[in-house]
């Protein structure tokens, strides 16, 4: 069977506990300059800091003030009506009356269908499952820099950013030309982990779930663990990077699965 380790280093809760407060989406106070601003916000409200990045260690625990737990959809009920407006324009864009949602951000619902898949591929030791997560994932990593392009698009008509059946732009040359555009000329590096796996999972995409090389397919449960830990970097860390490049706030899922324990094969009968 594959499992989730229960713990995480350390090191790894403290770093998810400052981005949580530095750049996650709560509504709290987040100009933190440095990380001793950030322990005295605990401190500030009756929290001990490092006993606090001890229970984070278990993974289940919740970070205190920080970590939004409200997803990326909505939903109404009765007579009343859900809208999204632009913070800039203060135009409605997307509106829903009676009952009905409103997803506020696509990628977001793609990464949490992809984490909901995540999960299953675990707990069923399933490599289904696991392409699942991986096509959804990508969507969202795809899905995010769309985002970007249509709030660019929006406020800077005159340098539009287009993608269309007679102007195909490839997703790397989005990620090589477009996002120095966008970000005045930061650009996301791709000599890094992230990238490299992101590359695999894109690969797995590619030549299994979407356009598979042969009628069948067989995995190892080690291999499958190995494949499903790709996913924190590759999927979540990227969509960290490119949410830090853009200097938006980053939804508390992406962060929570970017610091999720490694996946492990346990042989029946052994405990962890």
């Amino acid at each position: 069977m594959l499992k989730f380790k229960t713990r995480i280093s350390r090191r790894a809760a403290h770093e998810m506990i400052l981005l949580f407060a530095k750049h996650g989406n709560h509504y709290h106070n987040r100009s933190f300059k440095t990380d001793a601003d950030v322990k005295r916000a605990f401190v500030q409200n009756g929290i001990d800091y490092e006993k606090l990045v001890m229970e984070c260690r278990d993974f289940q625990k919740t970070v205190p003030f920080f970590e939004n737990l409200v997803g990326s959809t909505m939903s109404s009920a009765g007579g009343s009506s859900l809208a999204r407006v632009d913070n800039m324009s203060g135009v409605t864009d997307l509106d829903t009356q009676g009952p009905g949602t409103i997803v506020l951000y696509a990628y977001w619902a793609r990464f949490e269908t992809a984490i909901d898949a995540l999960d299953r591929a675990v707990s069923k030791s399933s490599y289904s499952e696991f392409q699942s997560a991986v096509v959804e994932g990508i969507a969202s990593i795809e899905g995010y820099i769309q985002y970007k392009v249509e709030h660019w698009n929006k406020h800077h008509p005159q340098q539009a950013l287009l993608d269309s059946a007679e102007n195909k732009v490839r997703f790397d040359d989005k990620i090589t030309r477009w996002v120095p555009i966008m970000t005045f000329g930061k650009q996301l590096e791709r000599n890094t982990a992230e990238w490299d796996h992101f590359v695999r999972l894109r690969i797995i995409r590619d030549d299994v779930a979407i356009h598979p090389k042969s009628s069948g397919y067989s995995i190892s449960y080690p291999k499958l663990a190995g494949q499903i830990n790709l996913f924190r970097t590759g999927i979540a860390w990227l969509l960290v990077k490119l949410h830090l490049l853009f200097r938006d706030i980053i939804p508390a899922r992406i962060i929570r699965a970017a610091y999720a324990p490694d996946v492990e094969f346990v042989p029946d009968g052994i405990q962890t």
